[in-house]
């Protein structure tokens, strides 16, 4: 069975790495193709950034769609990157024979139901990343699927740290624009959190070890930088954790970790989406359960997410990462065809 991944953001290729460890395990004659450019992130957020590199996507799309079709796989495995993933599901359809899987599909339920007709028409089966994403779109006549969130087993390993109540995980992001924004707002946070508590150490995490070895921050009083899955180590002893909204905000809540979530746009991108979405919560935990269980803030102040720290409930941690796990683990779909691990 041969499997092409498209994806082009840092979380699709987070997931397009266990779902491929997956199919390995779970298939003795898999082969994994796709295409993987880490020098280019091509799922920015904000209406400005999408803009920039809406050029750089249609080249990319491109590429892609010329590799699948020389290769002519089995499976089309398409991982987030919901808009372009959407379009190549489209214009790869007339491939006979070829099964078109869109595992993270976009976010329906928050804005563009128009959506709903491109999926149906490009894709014979959604996976989710929660049970009642697959419900609400299969209320919209999709096929959609939940068979368990991969992060869950992934992550098993460190469930059980031991916790070091002095440290402070500190994670700006994973996109280089979140980044740019974010270090500069966490290291001030550091600076008023090491006025409380003089004693305290930080670790900053990052998505690789070399964004961690690049960043420019300021490693005083014992603090460091941690990237790769090293991190997940450190995340899980993290007495608590500040963290932009995204999946590090899912496995710092899987791991029991303490968390506030926050994330900074500019202040016409946050009217825009106001105006565009329809969305009670931004970080994840809170998406899934459909209720605030993390403190989220946009666009904090320093005193308001020194606040928010001050107020986490490590027994409140360790509940949400209880209910969590049992939400994301048991699969509730069986899938058409045999990618029974999606």
């Amino acid at each position: 069975m041969r499997v092409f991944i498209s994806t082009a953001e840092r979380s699709g290729e987070l997931y397009a790495a266990l779902i491929a460890d997956d199919l390995r395990m779970n298939y003795s004659n898999v082969e994994i193709l796709g295409f993987r450019d880490k020098e280019c992130e091509l799922a920015p957020v904000g209406f400005g950034a999408g803009v920039a590199s809406a050029s750089n996507v249609m080249v990319k799309m491109g590429s892609i769609e010329r590799e699948v079709r020389r290769l002519r796989p089995d499976v089309f495995l398409a991982v987030a990157w919901s808009e372009p993933n959407t379009i190549l599901g489209l214009r790869l359809r007339d491939i006979r024979g070829m099964k078109r899987v869109f595992f993270a599909p976009p976010q329906l339920w928050a804005w563009g139901r128009w959506r709903s007709g491109l999926l149906r028409r490009g894709y014979d089966a959604l996976y989710c990343l929660y049970p009642k994403e697959a419900r609400f779109l299969r209320s919209l006549n999709l096929p959609a699927y939940f068979r368990g969130n991969p992060l869950v087993r992934h992550l098993r390993p460190y469930f059980k740290s031991k916790r070091d109540r002095n440290l402070i995980a500190l994670l700006p992001g994973s996109r280089s624009c979140e980044k740019s924004r974010h270090i500069n707002l966490l290291t001030q946070f550091r600076r008023r959190w090491l006025s409380l508590y003089p004693s305290s150490k930080a670790v900053w995490l990052f998505l690789t070890s070399e964004e961690a070895r690049e960043a420019t921050l300021p490693l005083e009083y014992g603090d460091g930088a941690v990237g790769g899955e090293s991190r997940y180590a450190e995340l899980a002893r993290a007495g608590l954790a500040v963290v932009t909204s995204g999946t590090a905000s899912l496995e710092a809540a899987l791991l029991g970790t303490p968390q506030a979530v926050f994330y900074t746009m500019p202040g016409f991108e946050v009217a825009l989406a106001r105006t565009l979405t329809h969305v009670r919560h931004f970080a994840l935990p809170n998406i899934i359960l459909g209720e605030r269980r993390v403190p989220e803030l946009l666009n904090p102040s320093v005193e308001s997410l020194l606040e928010a720290a001050l107020n986490l409930s490590r027994e409140e941690g360790r509940k949400l990462a209880t209910r969590l796990r049992t939400e994301l683990s048991a699969p509730i779909d069986k899938p058409p065809f045999p990618l029974s691990m999606l």
